[in-house]
């Protein structure tokens, strides 16, 4: 509670707002994650942060493996926030001082569309590594035929000097 944490600024969404409307948050060094503070008050240092995204991460990783990786985090369902809160506070203590858990929710609402539209296809799952074009197989063997796009090429590519390649070599391409 606010009584007991006296050097936390930012226990509401509207506080950490506020701040940064002011002249003092204008002027303010308090990088991405300066909303997030420990007990003292203090921003998380580079290192911390790194392994709060690390975190961050197999949270995510986790409700992918449960099948439970919501389309927008606002659909994150009512388990799926009790895990993930829980999961984050015990590691990082600092995201339990706050009032309503707005710290987290804000992190992850800002940071989970762009790193679904990475990792995950519009069903929920992993992404195929590798999914690329086809190549035509001149083998009898049951080798996937899909491979990469930057291996296709590669495999499409003649250099003009046969005994050496070199960096940027021309391709010629066949249809």
């Amino acid at each position: 509670t606010p009584k007991n944490y006296l050097a936390i600024r930012f226990w509401d969404r509207q506080d950490w707002e506020e701040y940064l409307d002011s002249p003092e948050g204008q002027q303010s060094k308090r990088r991405t994650l300066g909303y997030l503070e420990d007990k003292n008050g203090n921003t998380p240092s580079i290192k911390i942060a790194k392994e709060i995204w690390k975190a961050v991460r197999r949270g995510w990783a986790q409700l992918v493996k449960e099948e439970s990786a919501p389309q927008s985090w606002g659909r994150l369902t009512a388990s799926g926030h009790v895990f993930f809160h829980n999961f984050m506070g015990k590691a990082f203590p600092m995201f339990k001082l706050v009032n309503n858990g707005w710290k987290l929710n804000h992190l992850t609402a800002t940071s989970y569309p762009a790193w679904r539209k990475r990792k995950l296809d519009e069903n929920g799952r992993w992404k195929e590594k590798g999914k690329g074009i086809k190549v035509e197989d001149d083998d009898d063997d049951d080798d996937s035929d899909e491979v990469g796009a930057k291996r296709a090429r590669a495999l499409a590519c003649k250099s003009e000097t046969p005994e050496k390649k070199f960096k940027g070599a021309r391709c010629i391409y066949s249809q």
